[in-house]
């Protein structure tokens, strides 16, 4: 009995090889896949992080403005340059005429403007986790009245950092008040 060698080409080998390739880029699509979604679910939590420093330095500020108010409430006596805290309170100027309103407050949008004399840093490791501890600020807008005097407005803005200083958050409120008769 004659056995026959067949010529092998290497289809095998050749088959093997591309398989091989294929698993290799799947595993590497995988892993950079992973990957990526670990560096947006670490950018959303320091967003959130951010977020919740910055509503935590607004509440702190809102609530020691309020309180620094006669009686606890607002709006303050004139003159006043300060709250319960030393937190600084910025003046704006009422505009001139009632039909003229007066310029928003701008000091808050000027990074370089939040120092310790127009702003407020929250003490150390009030906030856990942060690149920084927040900051807020409260300025003084007094709107005029249709029929004389003005409205007591404040305007407060919190900035707060999150785990990185890339992530950044400003919040602001208006709070208006009308005086008593």
């Amino acid at each position: 009995m004659k056995i026959r060698q067949l010529a092998q080409k290497g289809f095998v080998l050749v088959t093997a090889m591309i398989f091989l390739v294929i698993m290799t880029l799947l595993a590497v699509t995988s892993i950079q896949r992973a990957t990526n979604e670990e560096k947006v679910s670490g950018n959303i939590r320091a967003q959130n992080l951010a977020f919740q420093a910055a509503e935590a330095a607004l509440r702190f500020c809102q609530k020691d403005l309020e309180a620094t108010g006669p009686n606890g409430r607002l709006p303050l006596d004139p003159g006043t340059t300060k709250t319960l805290s030393g937190i600084p309170i910025n003046e704006y100027p009422p505009a001139n005429t009632a039909t003229s309103p007066p310029p928003m407050p701008t000091l808050w949008s000027d990074k370089t403007k939040w120092t310790n004399a127009t702003s407020y840093t929250l003490a150390d490791n009030t906030i856990l986790n942060v690149a920084a501890q927040p900051q807020c600020m409260i300025e003084n807008w007094l709107f005029p009245k249709p029929k004389g005097g003005v409205y007591y407005d404040y305007v407060i803005t919190a900035r707060a950092v999150g785990s990185t200083t890339t992530s950044v958050v400003w919040l602001q409120a208006t709070i208006r008040t009308v005086p008593e008769k």
